[in-house]
């Protein structure tokens, strides 16, 4: 296969001799298409071993994140706000945040590095919410890993690493409040796929894992999600949880997000004569906004919620959660059904359910 395509690549070169261009462009061509062949379909150069050591590695990262934002849980409020880049008002980075996601990097470090040398993969890269404070991390971290963070489009260019998409605090405007309801959250993305994820909800010492380690054409096949009572060290296989307990959109809560930030989408949620509100109060058993995207998700899994919807998200603000949910067998698409992309930073709506109640929300959406 190498040789054929090597031989490609010639006739390539030999066309853009024939029909003059820059050398230079000529060797970008033949980069990116040897490129393309290494880095084609990652997934099969992982073994069944490797892929538990990378859950590993993220429920060890996210309990570390975790665990350094609580050093800033309900302290005073002056003492929590830094913010040393210019971000929104309305969803500030803490010290809690940057802390959290620092201590999710040094971990990936020093968990990571080993296992990538052992597959034979380039390197890994990382990308956060907060890793935009980039003169921040920089003062903070040793070269050799301030380098692993990317900025945004060159992470979403690279498909050469393992990328892990990271969450320092998922729900920081509850964490600001004192509000019990936040969780730290990583996932790894391999091939423009999330595929392995931890999410630790450090109040409740709670960690969901899971895993979608199938072939390229069926990434759900054998997959695994699980809730880590870690103070009892209890677990729950939620993918048997979900298979026994089957219910109607009207049975079920549903869960929704008000983007504050952006009021023409507010709006859409909550204002018109058929808002999606008045839809989902009409046709659910109830509506919770609980100001964490993760936190629903994780609640989706453990059959607390039947859905949750976001009109207007980032991919940080999914990845971790859509791993979690394929593996109980749920669905997470935008509002016309198509996957999530994961190579672009642009803003999504993003439907989240279980797959009994799937066709009827986006139908009552649609509508």
């Amino acid at each position: 296969m190498y040789i054929l395509y090597l031989a490609i690549c010639i006739q390539d070169c030999y066309l853009y001799y024939r029909y003059p261009l820059k050398l230079s462009r000529i060797i970008l061509i033949v980069r990116d298409k040897v490129s393309g062949l290494l880095t084609m379909n990652l997934a099969k150069h992982i073994d069944k071993n490797a892929w538990y050591s990378l859950q590993d590695v993220l429920i060890k990262s996210v309990i570390a994140g975790g665990t350094a934002a609580m050093e800033y849980y309900r302290k005073p409020l002056n003492n929590i706000l830094e913010q040393e880049a210019e971000v929104d008002s309305k969803n500030p980075s803490t010290k809690a945040d940057l802390h959290a996601t620092l201590a999710i990097i040094h971990a990936l470090h020093d968990y990571l590095e080993p296992i990538v040398k052992r597959l034979s993969f380039n390197s890994y890269s990382c990308l956060a919410e907060e890793t935009q404070n980039v003169s921040w991390f920089q003062k903070k971290l040793p070269k050799n890993i301030f380098q692993k963070i990317k900025t945004t489009p060159d992470f979403f260019a690279n498909t050469e690493d393992l990328r892990i998409i990271i969450d320092g605090i998922d729900g920081t405007g509850n964490f600001i409040r004192g509000i019990p309801m936040f969780c730290s959250a990583a996932a790894i993305i391999i091939d423009n796929r999330p595929r392995i994820s931890a999410l630790y909800d450090p109040v409740q010492h709670l960690v969901y894992s899971a895993l979608l380690p199938g072939p390229d054409n069926d990434i759900c096949l054998d997959a695994e999600a699980w809730e880590w009572h870690i103070s009892s060290n209890h677990r729950i296989d939620l993918t048997c949880l979900n298979q026994k307990q089957k219910k109607s959109l009207s049975q079920e809560a549903i869960g929704i997000h008000f983007t504050r930030s952006l009021p023409d989408k507010l709006l859409e949620i909550i204002q018109s004569d058929n808002s999606i509100l008045e839809k989902l109060s009409r046709a659910s058993a109830g509506i919770y906004a609980l100001n964490s995207g993760f936190i629903a998700m994780s609640y989706i899994a453990r059959n607390a919620l039947g859905a949750y919807i976001n009109n207007s998200t980032y991919l940080w603000d999914i990845a971790a959660g859509e791993v979690l949910i394929r593996a109980c067998g749920g669905k997470v698409t935008d509002f016309h059904k198509n996957q999530i992309l994961y190579n672009s930073p642009s803003r999504i709506p993003v439907v989240v359910a279980k797959e009994q109640i799937y066709d009827e929300l986006m139908s009552l959406l649609e509508t």
